[in-house]
C-alpha cells in the first residue's frame, strides 16, 4: 500500500514538473508573440515598410521559375510566425 501511494506521489510530481515546464514554455512563447506584435503594429504605424523592417520580418524570399514558367516564390520569416508561403503567378 505504501508503494502503491509513493508511486502516486512520484506521478503526481512528474505531472506538476510537466505543469510547470508547459507554463514557462507559454510564457516563452506569449513573450515572442508580444515582441512581433509590436514590431508589426510599428510598421503599420509608419505606414510603409522600410528597408529596416522588411528585414526584421523577412529572413529570405526565394524565387523559383518552373518549367511552365510559372514562378514559385516563398518567403522565410523571421518571428513567430515563420511560415513558407508560395505565390502562384500566371505567365502572361
Amino acid at each position: 500500500m505504501i508503494e502503491k501511494r509513493e508511486a502516486e506521489i512520484r506521478s503526481i510530481e512528474q505531472k506538476i514538473a510537466d505543469l510547470r515546464h508547459y507554463d514557462e514554455v507559454c510564457k516563452k512563447r506569449r513573450e515572442e508573440l508580444k515582441n512581433t506584435s509590436e514590431l508589426i503594429e510599428t510598421i503599420l504605424a509608419d505606414r510603409h515598410i522600410s528597408n529596416v523592417n522588411l528585414k526584421m520580418l523577412v529572413r529570405q524570399v526565394t524565387v523559383h521559375q518552373n518549367e511552365d514558367k510559372s514562378i514559385d516564390i516563398s518567403f522565410d520569416m523571421n518571428g513567430s510566425f515563420n511560415n513558407g508561403s508560395i505565390i502562384e503567378i500566371e505567365p502572361d
